[in-house]
């Protein structure tokens, strides 16, 4: 029981050069959540949704930020209470969230984290939402742009940098990886090593909240995905939906 009692997920905020979004309204507010419940969906394998279902959310707009909380978003097996709260930040391509934090309510009303982040929503004025989860989630991929390139060139920069520094030194200096499409308001995005099989997950978040591109750094952050169910998921997601190429480590 107290597996469940919280799960918290902290996104940064994405790099690359500032730019001031407008502020948000909460129709791009509930866009956003919509499409962050899909890429949760897909990505990350979350069975809790409530897809199909219209699910109540509470939102206070503050300029180019946003929090919300809903406690009917997410069934989560044995919690018979459970909360969702958001933080949302306008960006100059869209609003995207920047986390997301997941409470139950019986077992943690009065936590630090817990009040912080229902203070957030509540401490000011409020409107409630009626929010249509989509009944499926596959993957779908916005157009290239000038930015989503710019961003997928930073991917392959980023994963270079890894093999280098940390990762198995490729035979003749040369590695092929297959980079999953992404939308430029994802959390995430993904990679397969090709020679070493690993499945690599890239964080396109940074402390910068108007910068795609890994913020003063200019990188973003490459892990391992661990071996199991997920890892197994994401390869045969990234390699129906990728793009292979070769990297070159000098």
């Amino acid at each position: 029981m107290r597996a469940w009692a919280a799960a918290v997920l902290l996104l940064g905020v994405v790099g690359g050069a500032p730019a001031v979004a407008a502020d948000l309204t909460t129709g791009q507010v509930a866009e956003a959540l919509r499409r962050h419940v899909c890429f949760s969906r897909v990505w990350w394998g979350d069975p809790y949704a409530r897809l199909g279902q219209t699910v109540t959310v509470d939102v206070r707009l503050a300029g180019a930020m946003a929090y919300a909380w809903s406690e009917d978003m997410r069934a989560v097996p044995r919690t018979p209470k459970w909360a969702d709260s958001y933080v949302l930040v306008g960006r100059s391509a869209g609003p995207v969230v920047t986390q997301r934090s997941g409470y139950n309510i019986d077992l943690l009303r009065g936590e630090p984290a817990y009040e912080r982040d229902r203070r957030r929503v509540y401490g000011g004025r409020t409107e409630r939402l009626r929010l249509e989860l989509p009944a499926a989630c596959g993957p779908r991929f916005d157009p290239e742009t000038p930015l989503k390139a710019e961003m997928r060139a930073m991917i392959v920069a980023s994963l270079t940098n890894a093999v280098k520094t940390w990762g198995r030194r490729p035979a003749g200096g040369q590695v092929r990886v297959t980079v999953a499409d992404f939308n430029v308001d994802y959390p995430e995005a993904f990679a397969l090593r090709q020679d070493t099989g690993e499945v690599l997950r890239l964080t396109l978040m940074s402390n910068d909240p108007f910068s795609y591109l890994g913020g003063a750094g200019r990188q973003y952050l490459v892990t391992p995905a661990p071996r199991g169910p997920v890892a197994i998921q994401l390869r045969r997601l990234i390699l129906k939906h990728g793009r292979t190429q070769t990297i070159r480590i000098r």
